[in-house]
This record gives C-alpha cells, structure tokens and sequence, in this order.
C-alpha cells in the first residue's frame, strides 16, 4: 500500500465539494499512479476531466 492511500478518503471528500485540491507528497507515494486511478472511479467525475499536474516535469521541459 502507497502512502496516498492514506490521504485519498480525504481528496475524494474535497473534489466532491470543490472543485480543485492539490495533493502533496514525497516522491513515490502514489500522487501520479495511484490518485488519478482512484479518481476515475469516482461516481461525480461523470462528464468531466482530471487535469494532473507535475510540476517538476514542467519545470525541467521548461529549462530544456
């Protein structure tokens, strides 16, 4: 078991009720691989999209 697991009860309570929330973790915890996943399975996505962001990734093609 990641440790996003942990936190993803929480994340998917608060995109229920908003409709955007960051989650922040160490590297390998599960942000990128396991969340997103969780997400599509949640009933209120229906319609709509999951915008991820990596932001070190972004930062590192934005040097290059």
């Amino acid at each position: 078991m990641l440790p996003v697991e942990e936190v993803l009860p929480s994340l998917l309570e608060a995109l229920e009720a908003r409709t955007s929330a960051v989650l922040v973790a160490p590297p390998g915890a599960g942000k990128s691989t396991v969340a997103p996943l969780r997400l599509l399975a949640a009933p209120w996505l229906e319609g709509r999209r999951i915008l991820l962001l990596e932001p070190r990734r972004l930062a590192a093609r934005a040097v290059a």
